[in-house]
């Protein structure tokens, strides 16, 4: 983890502007092509769910702006994100989980997949990691084909981790799949121009596993 001097920071008035801010959030969703994720998924063993997910991360570490967090006395900048996740329950009802990324694909999603299962059926919501600076906040509506969506906000201060969602997968044409995603990033460490980024590792990551060998 590394302090951001905010003597230096190119940032620092957005940062002191926007932080005092009771919204300070905004969102910004944009369809995606999907298309490799769903052929190497259809041709492998791998997850779609896990797939997707290791994608986003991918992208998240390549953005800088999304391994930023807000600290009592400033900022600082993670190693690298680690997702925590919404898993459904066999009573109709979501948990949470955490997992710790990795560049492996496969072994992302293998650890993915005990992860969800230790979380799945607890009595009580898991939120024991919710101290922790490196969390990415992510969910999917696989029900839904939406075009935006809004988040519930515990309210505090110092909450500046990003929030990801995505929707359900369409094929608006035959072989190719799409979906809606959204991310949230705080304004005090973000802005559009780093979602934008956030947007472009996204859709390389995505397209590059085209080429990937499904194991």
């Amino acid at each position: 983890m590394e302090r951001i001097d905010l003597s230096t920071w190119a940032r620092r008035p957005h940062y002191e502007f926007f932080r005092g801010f009771d919204r300070p959030f905004f969102d910004v969703a944009a369809r995606v092509d999907v298309s490799p994720v769903v052929e190497l998924t259809r041709r492998s063993e791998l997850r779609l769910f896990a797939t997707i997910l290791h994608s986003v991360c991918v992208a998240a570490n390549a953005t800088d702006a999304l391994r930023l967090r807000l600290v009592e006395d400033g900022v600082v900048r993670v190693d690298q994100v680690t997702p925590s996740f919404t898993v459904m329950s066999d009573r109709g009802t979501f948990n949470y989980a955490t997992a710790p990324f990795t560049d492996d694909l496969a072994r992302f999603s293998s650890e993915l997949g005990k992860h969800a299962d230790r979380s799945r059926n607890l009595p009580e919501l898991f939120l024991g990691d919710d101290d922790r600076l490196d969390l990415v906040y992510v969910t999917s509506m696989p029900w839904l084909d939406f075009q935006s969506i809004s988040h519930a906000f515990p309210g505090q201060p110092l909450d500046s981790a990003p929030r990801i969602a995505w929707g359900k997968i369409v094929e608006p044409e035959p072989g190719r799949h799409e979906a809606t995603f959204q991310l949230t990033v705080h304004h005090a460490l973000a802005d559009g121009r780093d979602v934008a980024i956030f947007f472009e590792h996204l859709n390389a990551r995505i397209q590059a596993l085209a080429d990937h060998p499904g194991s």
